[in-house]
């Protein structure tokens, strides 16, 4: 891993099950990044507007609004248009993917994920942050 400060940035984790939140803030702590959670994609969208976090790891399907509806409010939003989202989920077909790649994401981590390849993707989104 590299030797980059990724203490100013904040990452929101957005999920409906509760120990994938857990599951994912405890990879993101090896980066010591500022961690944000939601359990919907209300939520999410809420703290999107408020917060203003710098990356977003989004769960795709989930109860009252969806990761693919949140990825589509906030690419069509100008404030938040150019916010990296990556979508985390346990669907792999490839029309779910190419879904949510058209809809904006920066990238599409399936599930089970793999330790190293989620932190350099996150990584890389951090790291293209101006």
């Amino acid at each position: 891993m590299n030797n980059i400060d990724y203490s100013q940035y904040k990452v929101l984790v957005v999920d409906d099950i509760p120990v994938n939140i857990v599951l994912l803030k405890t990879m993101l702590a090896r980066l010591n990044v500022i961690i944000l959670s939601a359990k919907n994609g209300q939520e999410a969208l809420d703290i999107i507007n408020e917060s203003r976090p710098d990356l977003v790891l989004l769960d795709v399907h989930m109860p009252v609004i969806d990761g693919l509806e949140v990825l589509k409010k906030a690419k069509t939003n100008p404030e938040m248009k150019n916010m990296d989202i990556i979508m985390v989920s346990a669907f792999t077909a490839p029309e779910d993917i190419q879904k949510a790649m058209e809809l904006g994401a920066s990238a599409y981590i399936t599930k089970p994920i793999i330790l190293d390849d989620f932190l350099e993707r996150v990584t890389t989104s951090l790291g293209n942050i101006k």
